[in-house]
Parts: C-alpha cells; sequence; structure tokens
C-alpha cells in the first residue's frame, strides 16, 4: 500500500485532531460544572440555611450533580469506586460548593481537628481547584476534611500548592448512614477575577480518601504523571460573572508583650511594650486588591521547621508566614527566587497593589524597613552576612502575561539604605510553557546592580557599583513510561539580589534527572528507576560538586514509599583553592501511613563518606531523620521529629574518633477543645559538638540552643482572634559566649470590620 502524500497525510492528522477534540468534549468525563442560580428573594428566604452541609435545602435537589470521578491513585485512569457528587449554587454574594463523600465503611472515616493549612494526606478531605480567570495558570485552592479542618491557598502547575495565604471562606461537614458532606462557602469578594473576561471560570474537584491505601480521585481524569492538573480543570457553566463594588476590611491589633533576658550572671533586664497596628484590604473592583499595614505584629509566626545547621556553608531558606506578604504571593514565586519577603526583616510600614486579569496579573509592594536582619553576601563556596542598616525601603513588583500555554513574567526589585549606604537592584524576566499535561519549559534571565558593598566590618557602605546576571533554564518530560528533566543554571559572581535569596553566585551548573517507571507489580503499586547527573563549576571552570545518584522508588500499601541510592562518586570543593574531595555514600528514604492513630512515620538517611565543612577533609559519617505524626484522638495531634548529622575521623591518630555530632530535636503538639479554641505547644533544642583537638582552625566545642513555646489562641470570628504565649529561649556556647535566658510572654487582640 502506498504511503499517503504529505498533505493528505496533514488533513489527515488534523482531522484526527478535531474528532479527537470533539470526542473529548463531548465525553461526559469532561462534562462542565453547571451552577444553580438563586435570586435575591429566594436567598433571604434561604438564609443560612444554604450553609447546612447536610444539604436538606431544597436549592439543593435542584442544583446539576457532577458524580463522575476518575482514580488517579493507585490505578491509574478508572472509574472511581466510590462516589462522589458535587453541586454548586450562586447567589448574589456567595458561591456555595456543596459535596457529598459516599463511603462503603463510613465508620473508617478518618476527620480530624487540625490548625488551618494543616490538612494531611492521611485524611479524607475534599479538594477544590477554582480558577476564575480559565486560563489554567493558577487557581485558588481549598481543601476540607470530614471534620471539617481547612487547608487554602495558591496552586501553579509550575510550583505546586502555596498554602501560605488564606482567603476568606467558611466551610462545614456533617456525616450521613453512607459517608459524610460538606459545604464550601465562599465570598464572590474574595474572588479575584476579570469581570469582563469571555471565557468561563474553572473547577478541577480532588478526593482523597487513606485507608489501607491512599486513593485518590479528581472529577476529570487526571493522570498520574500528569505535571499539571489545572490542565483537566472544567468550565463551570451558568456563574454570570460577579461585578462587585468597592469592598473594604480593617483589621486591629493590640499586643501587650513583656520580655525578660539575662547574659551570664549579669543582673537580668526586663521590657514591656504596648503596640497598636492597623492592617486594611480594599477590593475597588473584583480584579483590584490593595492593601496597607502600618506596624505590623508578627509575633503569631510559628517558629520555623527543625533544620540542622552545624556542617553547612550555605545560608538556609525559611518560607514566608506573614499574613501581610501572603497576599498575591504566588505571583511572586519565579524559577529562581528572585523575591524573598522575608528579607524585609522589620517593617514599620507596607503597601501592596494585586491585579488579577484574564490575561494578565500583576503585584506590587513597597515597605520601609526598620532593619535588624542581615544581607546576604553569597559566593561560590558560602554565604558571608553584613548586618543590615537601621532603615531601608523595599520595592518589588512582578507582571505575569498568560497566552495560553504560554506564560511571560517580568520581575523587579530595589532595596534602597538610608544614609548613603547606596543600593541593590535586580530585573529580569521569565517565562514558562506548559505545551500539554507531561511537557512544561521553564527559563529566566535576570540583571542586578548593586553600590552596597561590604565595608569590612560587618556593615555595608557604598561604593562603585557592581553587575552581575543570573539565568535559569529547565526542560521536562513526563509521560506515562519514562521521565526526564534538565536544568541548566548560570550565576555570576557579581550578581546579588538583596530582596530576593540567592545563597550561592558565582557558578555554572548543569544536572539531568532521567527515570523510567516499571509500573505496578503486586505490592509495588508504583515503581520506578532512577538517575541523576550534575556538575557545578566556578567562574574559573573548578569543579564546586559533582553527583552521580542511582536508585530505585516505590510505593506499595498504606501509602509507603521506598527509596533506595548510591552515590558512588561525588565530589566536592569547600574553598576556592582547596582540594576536591572525593566521597561515596549509600541512602534511601521510608515513609508510611499505618492508620488512624500513627497517622504517618518518616525516616531517611545516609551514610558513607561525609566531607567535614569547617575541617576541610572527609570523615566517615551520614545523617539520619525521623518524623511521625500522632493522632491519639481526633483532638489531640502530635509530630515529633529528629535529625542528627555526625562525622568521624579517617585515616591517621584521629582515624575512628568522633569529630562533629549535629542534632535537632522538635515536638509539636497541639490540643483542640473546639473548632474555635486551641493550645499549641512546641520545643526545639539544637546541639552542635566538635573535638576541638582534630581542628586546625579555631571551633567552638560545643553550641545548644532550646526554645519552648506555649500558645493558646481563641478565634471568635474571621480575623477576629485573641492569642496569649509564653516562649523561653535558652542559648549557649560554653568557653566562648556566656549563656543566655530570654523569657516573653504576650497578649494579642485581634478585631476585624
Amino acid at each position: 500500500m502506498r504511503a499517503p502524500r504529505r498533505g493528505a497525510r496533514t488533513r489527515w492528522l488534523r482531522a484526527s485532531a478535531w474528532v479527537a477534540a470533539l470526542w473529548l468534549a463531548a465525553a461526559p468525563g469532561w462534562a462542565a460544572f453547571s451552577v444553580h442560580r438563586i435570586d435575591a428573594a429566594a436567598a433571604a428566604a434561604a438564609g443560612p440555611a444554604l450553609f447546612d452541609p447536610a444539604q436538606t435545602h431544597a436549592a439543593w435537589a435542584d442544583a446539576p450533580v457532577h458524580d463522575r470521578f476518575f482514580e488517579a491513585q493507585p490505578e491509574d485512569g478508572l472509574e472511581a469506586k466510590v462516589r462522589t457528587e458535587v453541586r454548586l449554587l450562586v447567589d448574589a454574594r456567595h458561591l456555595y460548593v456543596g459535596l457529598k463523600a459516599f463511603d462503603p465503611q463510613p465508620a473508617e472515616i478518618r476527620g480530624a481537628l487540625a490548625r488551618r493549612d494543616k490538612v494531611s494526606n492521611d485524611q479524607d478531605y475534599i479538594g477544590l481547584y477554582l480558577d476564575p480567570s480559565g486560563a489554567g495558570a493558577s487557581a485558588q485552592v481549598v481543601y476540607v476534611n470530614a471534620a471539617g479542618a481547612v487547608s487554602d491557598g495558591t496552586h501553579s502547575p509550575a510550583d505546586g500548592d502555596n498554602l501560605l495565604p488564606d482567603f476568606q471562606l467558611d466551610a462545614a461537614t456533617a456525616r450521613f448512614d453512607g459517608g459524610w458532606s460538606a459545604v464550601v462557602r465562599i465570598p464572590l469578594s474574595s474572588i479575584a477575577h476579570d469581570a469582563a473576561q469571555p471565557q468561563p471560570w474553572k473547577l478541577l474537584v480532588m478526593r482523597n480518601m487513606t485507608r489501607e491505601q491512599r486513593y485518590r480521585m479528581y472529577s476529570a481524569p487526571v493522570t498520574r504523571n500528569t505535571n499539571c492538573v489545572l490542565c483537566f480543570a472544567q468550565p463551570v457553566d451558568n456563574l454570570a460573572r460577579p461585578s462587585g463594588g468597592l469592598n473594604w476590611s480593617a483589621t486591629v491589633q493590640a499586643v501587650l508583650t513583656r520580655a525578660r533576658q539575662r547574659v551570664g550572671d549579669a543582673p537580668p533586664t526586663e521590657d514591656q511594650e504596648e503596640a497598636l497596628s492597623l492592617d486594611l484590604k480594599l477590593r475597588p473592583d473584583p480584579a483590584s486588591i490593595i492593601d496597607l499595614t502600618v506596624k505590623p505584629d508578627f509575633s503569631q509566626v510559628e517558629l520555623d521547621a527543625a533544620q540542622l545547621t552545624g556542617n553547612t556553608r550555605f545560608a538556609i531558606f525559611v518560607p514566608e508566614k506573614r499574613p501581610f506578604f501572603l497576599e498575591g504571593s504566588d505571583l511572586l514565586q519565579t524559577p529562581m527566587r528572585a523575591v524573598n519577603t522575608r528579607a524585609i526583616t522589620a517593617p514599620g510600614w507596607g503597601t501592596r497593589y494585586t491585579r488579577r486579569e484574564a490575561a494578565w496579573d500583576m503585584t506590587l509592594l513597597s515597605a520601609r524597613d526598620d532593619g535588624g536582619g542581615l544581607v546576604m553576601l553569597p559566593d561560590a563556596y558560602g554565604t558571608g552576612f553584613a548586618l543590615q542598616p537601621e532603615r531601608s525601603q523595599a520595592t518589588l513588583g512582578r507582571a505575569l502575561l498568560k497566552q495560553g500555554a504560554l506564560a511571560w513574567g517580568v520581575v523587579g526589585t530595589d532595596r534602597r539604605y538610608a544614609e548613603g549606604v547606596g543600593y541593590n537592584r535586580v530585573a529580569g524576566g521569565d517565562f514558562t510553557w506548559q505545551p500539554n499535561d507531561t511537557q512544561r519549559v521553564r527559563g529566566q534571565l535576570l540583571a542586578s546592580a548593586t553600590t552596597a558593598l561590604p565595608d569590612g566590618l560587618g556593615g555595608l557602605r557604598e561604593g562603585a557599583r557592581r553587575s552581575g546576571h543570573a539565568a535559569l533554564l529547565t526542560l521536562s518530560h513526563d509521560p506515562a513510561d519514562w521521565a526526564a528533566s534538565v536544568t541548566l543554571q548560570d550565576v555570576s559572581d557579581g550578581f546579588r539580589a538583596d530582596n530576593g535569596f540567592f545563597s550561592q553566585v558565582g557558578f555554572r551548573e548543569l544536572n539531568t534527572l532521567l527515570i523510567r517507571k516499571m509500573g505496578k507489580n503486586g505490592l509495588r503499586r508504583e515503581h520506578n528507576w532512577y538517575l541523576y547527573a550534575g556538575r557545578k563549576t566556578d567562574t574559573a571552570d573548578r569543579v564546586i560538586a559533582q553527583e552521580l545518584s542511582l536508585g530505585t522508588w516505590m510505593a506499595g500499601p498504606y501509602d509507603s514509599e521506598l527509596d533506595l541510592h548510591v552515590k558512588p562518586a561525588n565530589r566536592t570543593r569547600v574553598v576556592r583553592d582547596g582540594p576536591l574531595h572525593a566521597t561515596a555514600l549509600v541512602g534511601g528514604r521510608i515513609g508510611i501511613t499505618p492508620g488512624r492513630v500513627v497517622a504517618r512515620l518518616e525516616a531517611s538517611g545516609q551514610y558513607g563518606e561525609q566531607v567535614d565543612v569547617v575541617g576541610g577533609r572527609v570523615g566517615r559519617g551520614g545523617n539520619l531523620s525521623l518524623y511521625s505524626r500522632l493522632r491519639p484522638s481526633d483532638w489531640l495531634e502530635l509530630e515529633p521529629s529528629f535529625a542528627v548529622n555526625w562525622i568521624d575521623g579517617r585515616g591517621g591518630a584521629e582515624d575512628g574518633r568522633r569529630l562533629l555530632t549535629d542534632q535537632v530535636l522538635q515536638m509539636r503538639g497541639i490540643a483542640h477543645f473546639g473548632p474555635q479554641d486551641s493550645l499549641r505547644a512546641i520545643y526545639q533544642r539544637n546541639r552542635t559538638r566538635r573535638a576541638v583537638q582534630w581542628y586546625a582552625v579555631s571551633v567552638a566545642p560545643e553550641a545548644s540552643s532550646a526554645t519552648a513555646s506555649l500558645v493558646y489562641s481563641h478565634a471568635a470570628a474571621s480575623g477576629t482572634t485573641v492569642h496569649a504565649g509564653l516562649t523561653r529561649v535558652d542559648a549557649e556556647v560554653p568557653g566562648l559566649a556566656p549563656p543566655v535566658e530570654q523569657t516573653e510572654g504576650f497578649v494579642k487582640l485581634s478585631w476585624q470590620y
């Protein structure tokens, strides 16, 4: 048979594509969601009955039902084995999403009280991905578990979930004989959207159910290997875009703090402070948000996750948790960390403008920083620091243009220090191309200019301008049987981002990851082999780091995971003119969700040859991390964790001697006395020990710190809360610095109007 001519083949392919597209559009699994509209009179008559999680009001019976769900875990693409129903209502003020999760074993439903943004995969929960632009670039995401606990934030295909922003919404749940139900009520005024956009909003619903296996189901046939769940979101029909008028809210906070500090044997000092702060949020139209803050209080920022710091050369990134900086924070996420608002350590005031259109989004923020923090001074072999000047102005902004599968972004930041100390400025562009749900290309190019230079005394001074650049390109492809990604990065010596997070500059890097997916076999619900290779050099082409890793990953019953790897040929250089150290390691990670009480257990570690960064040598050692999530009851949750890193001498007189031990222990616990009241306790202890006789440089034999925190919280309503807490910090470096004891008690009252 003769092959068709090229033109005929092209026409045949186009026709096939149109037939496939029409079939997908008509397929029940891809059917749009439809909203039942309630007029003003009916909404007034219904009152709070629409928010009943049992959904007994007649309006729920009139709402169209979306009940075709598809399994994505443990199987892929099958019709869901349990029934889930979704109904949508809308009135002049709210969007209501009603959900019914049927369960053949309702006694096994897992739902526990939890703090906001702490819904976890060991629970039964529903997830909503609401994309008001319909462009698939980002969505507001809400997770609600069977007990009514809520996690919310934003989601983007490139960066996944960002649960730091909190939106105005209400959720309620109930149980029925065959499962559980929920209603989520979202004020239309809190959904940023362009009222004039032509395309409809989109929605994707996910259901998580954990038993002997974690079951993950979606309202569309989302594939397990996809890196773009939003690509499967479905239109929401019959939803007239609310135009809305001016909406505003004001939050007043009053804080009373009493602190006591003792350094060594000196008499203790005491300090008492009363402070008022104001947060104002204006929404002049549905697409715009204006935030203003004066003397914001951040006393409720939770203790950061425990991390080992005793054997590292580089600064460690910690996420932003302060409320003022979270509005539009998804827009500030770029392929590289060009923006890190935690660099603004002590804002005296701040203002922010955010706008979301169908075709573009933007945010602009400016804040006065009253100083007290550190400025990172990175190079290729470590991160230095300078004291931040007492006052500076931090300004940053980003715009994102959405053109179907392609999104373009521009970002700019400026940090101008007072009293003629100088400035740091960064500007550049980025893009993300997502042609389908398995392929992605991301890139970014930044340029910096800096006149605030180190003064040699631990501070900054104005000097001759230094310029630099940072560039990154990532390509990833993740089809059903294999996956691959390649990343190239080039950051020059002169690059600096005082409003961002770059702990290392002056390097070029190439790394690649290849994955072979072996499918499912018995207990191995999923099995992959992988190969990772990376090489990083400085600007003089000297190797900084080189890594080769071979491994296997398996998933099994009880949401279990097992990862085993070997790194046979690592290379590391810790100082510019120092030797290139060779190391070999074996390691792994295991995790399992055993049941309702022991909700999650995880362990990871490595053993082999370790580089002693301070000593500039290679020893034998390893690291181990342990984590568990325990729920003795639905009102009590505990999260103990422990991590340790150790290095023993290798060769000569130090052979077998312990050179370094670095460990951190953290215990988190929270007791819920109801949906409005909770008591949170955290204890963390860090300890680093070194055998000083085996070090050629001066080191501390021991350094330790311990932090204990107890906070009671009462949430009367959204934005109206009471917090009372006590924190104790003890730190000591024997022989080098006197012990420090700090105790602080506070009461914080917050009212929202």
